[in-house]
C-alpha cells in the first residue's frame, strides 16, 4: 500500500485543515454517530474483537476501528485515505495484531502451512542467529521483558524458518527488531506469515539483500534530502567525515525500532504497514531537524551516541508523526534521486567489471611470467649460445658484404668512362677560342658594313657632281664590283660565323653532358661511400653485440663455475661431516659393546634407552 497517494496528516490543534480534511472530519464525526446508534456489538464482528485480549469497553477509536475491520475490502478499496489517517492518529493496542495483519494480507500466505516443516529442516544461519540473540536481547527495551528461554524460541524460531524458506536472503541481523515486535502483538505463526509479506511486498528483502543495493539507493536519497533540506548540517558531517550510512543505515533495515523508544516504535511500525518506507525518511529527517543544534557541536562519535538514543519521544508519539510530516517528501524527486543512484551504480559496476577483468588478467600474466621466468632460468646458458653464434654468423656476412661492396666501388670507378681534368681544360680553351673567333668575325662584319655605306654615299655624290655619262657609267661599275666584292666577303664571313656558331654549339652540348655525367658519377659515389659508412657502422654494432654475448656468456659460465665450486665445496664438507659422524658411531658401538659385555640384563636395557634418548635428542636438535 506504500504506492498509494498519501493525503495529509490529521490536524493537530495548533494546525490549519484543508477542505479534504474538513470534510474527512466531517464524514467520520457522521459515522460515529451512526455507530453510537447502532444496537449491534462491535464484539462480535468477524470475531475479531470478541478475543479474550480485547477490552470490555470501547472508545471512540475502537468503534471506528471495528467498523473498520469489519468491512475491509470496502475501506481498503474506496476509503485509503482515511485509512491512512487513522493509522498515523494510532491504531488501538488491542486491534494492532488484526490491523497489521490485515494491512498486509497475512490471511493469504500459503507457505504459512509449510511453517512447522521449516523448523525441522536444518538451518545453516541457527548459529549466528544464537550469537546474535543472546547479544542483541538483554540489551534492548523492546526484549527486556521477555529474555527467559520460552520467549527466545518463538523469536528464534521465525527467523529459522525464513532463513530455509528465502535460502538466498537467509538470515539479516535487522530483522530481529521486526519480528521481535511481531512476537509482541501476535502468536509465533501469525508473525512468521506477516514478516513474509514484510519481505516479499515491502521492499524489506531487497535492503537485506547481499549486494546493498536497495539499501544503498535509500541512503543516497536520504542523504540528498539533508543535503537540500539541511544544508548547514550535511556540510558539518562532510567536515567531520560522518557519512549518512554510518546511522541511517539500521534506521533502513530495522525501520528505527532499535532507537525509538517501544511506544513511537509502535506507531511507526503502524505508519509503515500501512505506507511503506516513506515514514522512515520522514522521521529521520524529523530526528536531524530537532537534533540539529545540538549535532553540529558533536564530533563523531558523538553524533553517533546522540542519533542511536531516541528516547526523548517517548512520551510524545503524536508529536514524532506530526513533526514528520511537517517534512518535505516529494515522490517525484525520490524518483529522479533513485534513477540518478541506478546510472551511478551501474557505472559503478562496469569499472568494478573492468577492474575485475584487468585484474584478472593480471593474474594471468603474473602466472604467465612466473611460468616464463623458470623457463628463462632453464634455457638461460643454450639460449645464450644460440644468440652468440648467431652474432657470429651476422658479423661474418657483414664482413662478406662489406667486401663485396668496396669491390663494386672500385669497379665502378675503373669502369665509369668519365673526363679528366685535361679534356675538360682543353674544352673550355675551346670554347673560349671559338668565342673569340666569333667576336672577330663580328667586328669585321661591321667594318663590311660601315665600308658599304661609305661606297653607297660616294656613288650618290659621283651621281650628283658627275660630269659626263661616260665617267659616271665607269666609276658606276667600278663600284658596284667592289659592292659585289664586298657582298661576297660579308656572305663568305657570315657563313664562317654561322660554322663557329654551331660548333659552339657542340661544345657546349658536350661540356653539358661530361657536366651531368660528372655530376651522377659524383652522387653514385657519394652513396656508394654513404652505405659504405653505414655497413661499417652496422659491422661495429655487430662487433660490439658479438662482445656483449661473448661478456654475458663468460659470466654465465664465471657463475656457473663459482655454483659448481660451491656445490663441490658442500660436498666435500658433508662427505667430511659423514665421514665424522661413522668414526663417532664406531666408537660408539664400540663403546657400547664394551659395556654389554660387562654388564648385566637390566644395565644393558637401561644403556640401549639411553642411547635411544641421545640419539632422539640429537636429531631433533640438527633439525632444529
Amino acid at each position: 500500500m506504500d504506492s498509494l497517494t498519501t493525503p495529509s496528516l490529521s490536524p493537530s490543534p495548533g494546525s490549519r485543515l484543508s477542505a479534504d480534511e474538513m470534510k474527512l472530519l466531517a464524514k467520520l464525526e457522521e459515522q460515529n454517530r451512526l455507530l453510537e446508534t447502532d444496537s449491534k456489538s462491535l464484539c462480535s464482528v468477524n470475531g475479531v474483537l470478541g478475543s479474550p485480549t480485547s477490552p470490555k469497553t470501547f472508545s471512540f477509536d475502537d468503534d471506528i476501528w471495528g467498523q473498520v475491520i469489519k468491512e475491509w475490502d470496502d475501506w481498503s478499496k474506496r476509503k485509503v485515505g482515511q485509512i491512512k489517517v487513522l493509522i498515523r492518529k494510532g491504531v488501538p493496542a488491542h486491534l494492532r495484531p488484526v490491523v497489521w495483519q490485515l494491512l498486509c494480507d497475512a490471511q493469504n500466505v500459503a507457505v504459512c502451512q509449510r511453517y512447522s516443516d521449516l523448523l525441522k529442516s536444518s538451518c545453516p544461519s541457527e548459529t549466528l542467529i544464537h550469537r546474535d540473540l543472546s547479544r542483541i536481547l538483554p540489551q534492548h527495551q523492546l526484549f527486556q521483558k521477555h529474555q527467559d528461554a520460552t520467549c527466545q524460541e518463538p523469536l528464534l524460531n521465525v527467523l529459522k524458518a525464513y532463513s530455509v524458506l528465502d535460502r538466498e536472503i537467509g538470515y539479516c541481523q535487522g530483522s530481529v527488531f521486526i519480528v521481535g515486535l511481531l512476537l509482541t502483538q501476535m502468536a509465533e505463526e501469525e508473525a512468521f506469515c506477516v514478516f513474509v509479506r514484510l519481505m516479499k511486498d515491502f521492499r524489506m528483502r531487497e535492503l537485506y539483500r547481499s549486494s546493498m543495493v536497495e539499501l544503498g539507493c535509500c541512503i543516497y536519497q536520504f542523504d540528498s534530502m539533508i543535503q537540500e533540506q539541511l544544508p548547514e548540517l550535511h556540510s558539518h558531517f562532510q567536515t567531520q567525515g560522518f557519512h549518512t550510512s554510518m546511522f541511517s543505515s539500521s534506521w533502513f533495515l530495522n525501520i528505527l525500532l532499535s532507537s525509538l523508544p517501544i511506544t513511537a516504535a509502535m506507531r511507526t511500525f503502524d505508519i509503515f504497514m500501512c505506507e511503506g518506507l516513506e515514514i522512515v525518511f520522514r522521521i529521520g529527517l524529523a530526528v536531524l531537524h530537532m537534533k540539529q543544534t545540538e549535532l553540529i557541536k558533536l564530533d563523531i562519535e558523538g553524533m553517533m551516541n546522540c542519533l542511536q538514543n531516541l528516547e526523548s519521544w517517548e512520551s510524545d508519539p503524536d508529536g514524532m508523526i506530526e513533526a514528520a510530516y511537517q517534512i518535505n517528501y516529494n515522490p517525484s524527486r525520490m524518483k529522479q534521486l533513485r534513477k540518478e543512484y541506478t546510472s551511478i551504480k551501474t557505472k559503478e559496476m562496469e569499472e568494478q567489471e573492468e577492474l575485475n577483468g584487468l585484474s584478472s588478467e593480471n593474474k594471468h600474466l603474473k602466472h604467465r611470467l612466473d611460468i616464463l621466468e623458470k623457463r628463462c632460468s632453464e634455457k638461460l646458458v643454450s639460449q645464450l649460445k644460440k644468440e652468440l653464434e648467431k652474432s657470429l654468423l651476422n658479423a661474418a656476412r657483414s664482413q662478406n658484404a662489406l667486401k663485396e661492396m668496396q669491390a663494386n666501388i672500385l669497379q665502378i670507378e675503373e669502369s665509369s668512362a668519365v673526363p679528366d681534368e685535361d679534356s675538360v681544360m682543353y674544352l673550355q680553351t675551346e670554347l673560349i677560342s671559338c668565342r673569340l673567333r666569333e667576336a672577330v668575325a663580328l667586328t669585321e662584319l661591321k667594318e663590311l658594313k660601315q665600308h658599304i655605306k661609305d661606297m653607297q654615299k660616294k656613288l650618290q655624290r659621283q651621281q650628283v657632281h658627275g660630269s659626263g655619262q661616260q665617267k659616271v657609267s665607269s666609276a658606276q661599275n667600278d663600284l658596284q664590283v667592289e659592292l659585289l666584292s664586298t657582298r661576297l666577303k660579308e656572305a663568305l664571313t657570315q657563313a664562317a660565323l654561322k660554322e663557329n656558331r654551331h660548333r659552339l654549339l657542340q661544345l657546349q652540348t658536350e661540356n653539358k653532358i661530361h657536366s651531368n655525367q660528372l655530376k651522377r658519377t659524383e652522387a653514385h659515389i657519394n652513396s656508394q661511400r654513404d652505405h659504405l659508412q653505414e655497413l661499417t657502422s652496422l659491422n661495429q654494432d655487430l662487433c660490439s653485440q658479438l662482445q656483449q654475448s661473448r661478456q654475458q656468456f663468460s659470466a654465465v659460465q664465471y657463475k656457473r663455475k663459482e655454483k659448481q665450486d660451491e656445490n663441490m665445496t658442500i660436498i666435500a664438507s658433508l662427505q667430511k661431516q659423514i665421514t665424522e659422524l661413522q668414526n663417532q658411531q664406531k666408537k660408539e658401538i664400540h663403546t657400547v659393546v664394551e659395556k654389554l659385555e660387562d654388564s648385566e640384563p637390566l644395565q644393558v636395557y637401561y644403556i640401549i634407552f639411553s642411547i635411544h634418548t641421545e640419539a632422539f635428542h640429537t636429531r631433533l636438535s640438527g633439525e632444529q
